[in-house]
């Protein structure tokens, strides 16, 4: 596509696309999906996008426009791409190259994250001008939209716009214009604390691709740090201090505004990171801890160095099997087998058997392994507290009375089972536990609404409308009311319009 626009330096790929509808004059979101994707169905996602490959198919060939220098360029993966492992980040650019359907946010933890993203799409009004001044429009910065980037380095604090970051209409593209920004409002002056991460955030933006620090590496490096700085009680954290240099350098109001306040729970973020990872932390997490201990002088990139320096893992030292004469394997190869079959490996294991066990794992491993997986029993969790049969009846009379009351409603949303779901008390809850439901799982396969169904609903209710206003009844009139096309009509919904409306 040769008039596809080239992104600008720091841009984000859900800019592009969005001044790409409006050099093209288009107005329909579902249009600009068409031409760029030739899928309707794309979420336009500001921070973590997919179907890469295809917006790099877009321009001519290109290194800069590859799909990995688009992600580190023009997405905010390089914020959350360090601080996972490496076979997760590998993971998460496979995910944004093609279709993802969320598996990004949920494998980078931006879903459950405690640092929530901002509600609304934000920017400087300065920088707008400047960009105006030299390219006669206006632009997504990627930097603008990080969660803890209030303010632009510049001009001074950043400025929440029109456009919410996710809008009703998730497929829609919105630019960046004099409506959605307003240029000429006062722009206040900027906080110290948002001007130190706003100036990390960029280096770790402009970071290149490297292999991500193993979770041993994060540990040693964090240790080491607690050493080098005095914040140690023998192998222990000194959290007082540590978290008194902390609220001094950010401040308890700042660091509550975005759920950092170290608490006094041992599971607190600021305790958790200097033990041993067992997870991925925030890149603000990071950022806080760094900006807290650390001089004025250090760079991110630095500090990554140093972490990719320390050991990647701690070597396991292989158990050397002992000799056993064969009349002894044999031996105690009969009596597991015998105890196994009749108590299961883990009963046998930890009740009255667990020598047998011992002895066969020091003089005959690689046999007990097989046998243990051969004889491994399913692991059955049953919660006896709920009563799922009476919970089953309740939540099916609650469901006919949803269905009952909404039945005439020709105007609602289609009545599909993540619709039932959103009228009753934790229905993400029970959409997991149908398996335990067997008469709500009924009433969904009976009464859930299909496309055809729905199609043919929408068209009875533009029909209606067409009628109590004495116009004539006119086929492409009706699809354009109801919001359909030829092209999506099911062949049920089209032969009710043929025989039953007779359009």
């Amino acid at each position: 596509m040769f008039d596809f626009p080239l992104p600008y330096r720091d841009e984000l790929i859900y800019s592009v696309i969005a001044r790409y509808g409006v050099h093209q004059g288009i107005v329909s979101p579902k249009e600009i999906l068409d031409d760029v994707y030739n899928d309707r169905k794309v979420v336009a996602t500001v921070d973590l996008p997919s179907h890469i490959n295809k917006i790099s198919s877009l321009f001519p060939q290109r290194k800069t426009t590859s799909p990995v220098e688009l992600i580190y360029s023009h997405t905010l993966f390089p914020l959350y791409a360090p601080f996972v492992d490496e076979k997760r980040r590998k993971k998460c650019l496979s995910f944004m190259k093609k279709q993802a359907k969320g598996s990004t946010h949920l494998a980078l933890g931006v879903a459950a994250s405690r640092v929530k993203q901002p509600r609304w799409l934000r920017y400087c009004p300065a920088c707008l001008l400047e960009q105006r001044n030299k390219f006669g429009e206006y632009y997504w910065l990627r930097n603008w939209q990080v969660s803890g980037v209030d303010s632009c380095l510049l001009h001074g604090a950043l400025i929440d716009s029109s456009v919410p970051r996710h809008p009703v209409h998730k497929h829609e593209y919105t630019p960046a214009t004099h409506h959605s920004c307003r240029t000429d409002d006062i722009q206040p002056p900027s906080c110290i604390q948002s001007d130190l991460i706003t100036q990390s955030v960029d280096e770790l933006l402009q970071l290149k691709p490297f292999d991500s620090p193993s979770s041993e590496q994060w540990t040693n490096y964090y240790r080491a740090t607690l050493v080098e700085r005095g914040l140690n009680r023998g192998k222990h954290i000194d959290y007082s201090r540590l978290k008194e240099k902390v609220v001094l350098c950010f401040g308890s109001k700042w660091l509550k505004k975005y759920g950092l306040y170290p608490e006094e729970s041992e599971t607190c973020w600021l305790k958790t990171i200097f033990r041993k990872h067992r997870k991925a932390f925030s890149y603000l997490e990071h950022l806080v801890v760094w900006h807290s201990l650390f001089e004025d002088e250090w760079r991110v990139a630095d500090i990554f160095k140093r972490i990719c320096l320390q050991p990647k893992e701690r070597k396991v030292l292989a158990i050397p099997q002992l000799d056993a004469s064969e009349k002894d394997k044999s031996k105690f190869r009969d009596l597991w087998l015998s105890v196994v079959a009749k108590n299961g490996v883990n009963n046998a294991r930890k009740h009255k058997f667990g020598h047998v066990y011992a002895w066969l794992y020091r003089h005959d491993k690689v046999w007990l392994l097989r046998v243990n997986k051969q004889n491994k029993a399913p692991n059955i969790i049953k919660n006896p507290r709920i009563d799922w049969s009476k919970r089953d009846r309740h939540l099916v009379k609650l469901l006919c009375h949803i269905k009952n009351d909404s039945e005439l409603k020709l105007d609602d949303p289609r009545h599909s089972m993540n619709w039932y779901f959103s009228k009753l008390y934790h229905g993400s809850t029970i959409g997991k536990h149908l398996n335990d439901l067997p008469l709500c799982k009924l009433f969904f396969l009976r009464f859930c609404e299909n496309i055809a169904e729905y199609q043919i609903r929408r068209i009875t209710c533009a029909v209606i409308k067409q009628s109590l206003t004495n116009s004539m009844l006119r086929r492409w009139n009706i699809l354009r009311m109801s919001g359909l096309s030829e092209h999506r009509l099911t062949p049920l919904a089209d032969a009710f319009l043929l025989n039953i409306i007779r359009i």
